[in-house]
């Protein structure tokens, strides 16, 4: 049995991974078995992954909040396609983390000024340099870590210590050998272990916006615009004050506060 990936490669395919998945989700096992099984069952040749994932994505809505957080990785790449959104959420991360961040910032090098995504102190000054991602199968490979770099030795006498990759995706092992000879951090969606991206989301469940279904894209970009990016801190506002925020209705709010207690498990 065997599946084919976003980037066109075939990869046998492990109906048992499925069951770990949804209970990594917080999915019960019940949900996890008939996921399995329901999978086996419309497994068909040719089959690709993204399939399989909407497959799941509407069986798992069985259970209140597992079908959001199986999605998780879509609802990152949904971000908008700009970047400037993830970048204001991976800050947002970081602050949950107790670093004092900044976005959009403009530092200048020996002769020219630099865009510097996201400024990150805690010890040290991080100059942090995100690769966004708005679809599948593209991975971060060597250039970009080559240049994040190039760039913090052109600003680092502004006080910066260490230079930051982050992607939402996969950094290739060029990219991740590079860094770790000239001493830049990366994160990516599963890298490194304990520290990756889906890991300092999860653990705090600092899903973004975009994992809500009940939130509307008219909705999403005001948000974006006063940089709430991530779901539960939608939880600090009053009904009142989030009506004056996004012109939703007193129904609608309370539909999307029931999604995000589903969600985030509270």
């Amino acid at each position: 049995m065997k599946v084919i990936k976003s980037t066109g490669e075939l990869q046998k395919f492990h109906p048992k991974k499925i069951y770990k998945s949804v209970r990594e989700a917080g999915g019960s096992k019940k949900l996890a078995k008939e996921a399995e099984k329901f999978i086996k069952k419309h497994y068909h040749k040719n089959i690709e992954t993204k399939e399989i994932l909407s497959l799941l994505v509407n069986f798992l809505k069985k259970e209140p909040g597992v079908s959001e957080r199986y999605d998780l990785k879509r609802a990152i790449m949904s971000l908008g396609p700009s970047g400037f959104p993830f970048e204001d959420f991976f800050a947002s991360v970081l602050a949950y983390y107790g670093f004092k961040t900044s976005t959009g910032n403009k530092i200048k090098g020996k002769k020219i000024y630099h865009e510097v995504d996201v400024i990150a102190e805690k010890k040290k000054k991080f100059m942090i340099e995100c690769k966004y991602h708005n679809s599948t199968g593209k991975n971060t490979d060597l250039q970009p870590a080559m240049y994040t770099y190039a760039r913090f030795l052109d600003v680092k006498k502004r006080g910066f210590h260490q230079s930051w990759l982050v992607t939402n995706t996969r950094c290739s092992n060029d990219a991740r050998n590079y860094s770790k000879g000239v001493n830049q951090k990366v994160t990516s969606w599963s890298y490194p272990k304990k520290t990756s991206l889906q890991e300092l989301i999860e653990k705090p469940k600092l899903y973004p916006i975009t994992i809500l279904k009940n939130l509307k894209h008219e909705t999403k970009e005001k948000l974006y615009e006063l940089k709430i990016l991530i779901a539960k801190d939608l939880l600090k506002y009053s009904t009142k004050e989030l009506k004056q925020k996004t012109n939703l209705s007193e129904k609608e709010i309370k539909k999307i506060i029931e999604e995000i207690k589903d969600v985030c498990k509270i």
